[in-house]
């Protein structure tokens, strides 16, 4: 994969940071509209390990509702979590590093390259 280009870089950042406030809408509809073109590869990736990430911090959000009154308040560190995790990825983006969310779970597998330039979904 090229290295992404100064706007590509601003897009994904800024939908990070609105899906901080929208949960994951941002990263659905950005993974729902690269996913369906074949060129930019950062921009699906990018939005499927967030999408991921939002997928698997959202039951916290149920659960709470279940839980007695005392405990009503662990959603703020899960809420803080979260934070970190998407202001860490959103500066690693900004330097050219990688970068995971550690608590992720795959719900969408990324695609699979077979030969040149061929891609399979798995």
């Amino acid at each position: 994969m090229k290295e992404p280009t100064m706007k590509q870089k601003v897009a994904v950042q800024v939908m990070l940071g609105i899906s901080l406030i929208l949960g994951v809408f941002p990263p659905l509809l950005m993974f729902l509209v690269t996913n369906r073109k074949k060129g930019n590869i950062f921009y699906r990736e990018t939005s499927r390990k967030a999408l991921n990430f939002h997928l698997t911090i959202f039951p916290f959000f149920l659960i709470r509702y279940f839980l007695p009154t005392e405990y009503r308040d662990f959603i703020y560190v899960v809420l803080a979590v979260e934070l970190l995790f998407i202001l860490n990825a959103m500066f690693r983006i900004g330097l050219n590093r990688s970068y995971t969310y550690p608590i992720a779970i795959p719900y969408i597998k990324e695609k699979k390259r077979t030969g040149k330039n061929k891609i399979e979904n798995f």
